[in-house]
């Protein structure tokens, strides 16, 4: 009977763990969802490219490029999920997403996780390979500038106030000027927009 209690006890946890762990992803996949309206007007300038006659090669090409601006959010959900995996349901721990370079086409991006005073850090990039493109996903060391740029980000989140961060956007995106960030404290998850405000 013992054996039991304690294997239903056991049952009950993974399943509750199991639970969060699906509400969890299917809120970072929601948070990470590429806006439709987004992609119709990639879809519509394609469309008056048409009306004006202009060749499909070129047409393809714009609207490729429409499309790839926002290719990073996917590169945050899928990083992002992959980040969860070094952690478990009971610990806190931060999550940022970044543009890490300036290069509007394919952006490359960084995520890093802060766990227990631990970073881990993931970067997705590509790399041309007899002129294609081919993605690249690999582990790299937190630096010292992007731990305090962390350190910044925390300290946000606990009082509401920043001089270098904001929930408010500038209309910057890219390189440390744009922080998505997905953090859980005290068994509360939080995800939210960040910005450099200096």
């Amino acid at each position: 009977m013992r054996i039991f209690l304690i294997g239903m006890v056991l049952l009950f946890t993974c399943s509750y763990k199991a639970q969060n762990n699906k509400k969890l992803e299917s809120e970072i996949i929601s948070l990470y969802k590429v806006n439709g309206k987004d992609i119709q007007n990639c879809r519509r300038e394609s469309k008056e490219l048409r009306k004006n006659k202009f060749d499909e090669t070129t047409i393809k090409t714009i609207q490729d490029a429409c499309t790839a601006r926002l290719e990073y959010l996917n590169f945050f959900k899928s990083n992002t999920l992959k980040m969860l995996e070094k952690t478990s349901s009971e610990k806190d721990f931060l999550i940022v997403n970044y543009i890490s370079d300036n290069v509007p086409i394919p952006y490359s991006t960084k995520t890093i996780i802060k766990i227990d005073n631990n970073y881990h850090g993931l970067k997705h990039y590509f790399e041309d390979k007899d002129s294609q493109f081919i993605d690249k996903n690999e582990e790299f060391e937190v630096s010292k500038f992007e731990k305090e740029i962390i350190e910044k980000i925390e300290g946000y989140l606990k009082t509401g106030k920043s001089e270098y961060v904001s929930n408010k956007s500038n209309g910057l995106i890219g390189i440390y000027t744009h922080w998505s960030v997905v953090a859980k404290s005290n068994a509360k998850i939080k995800m939210i927009e960040l910005f450099k405000i200096k």
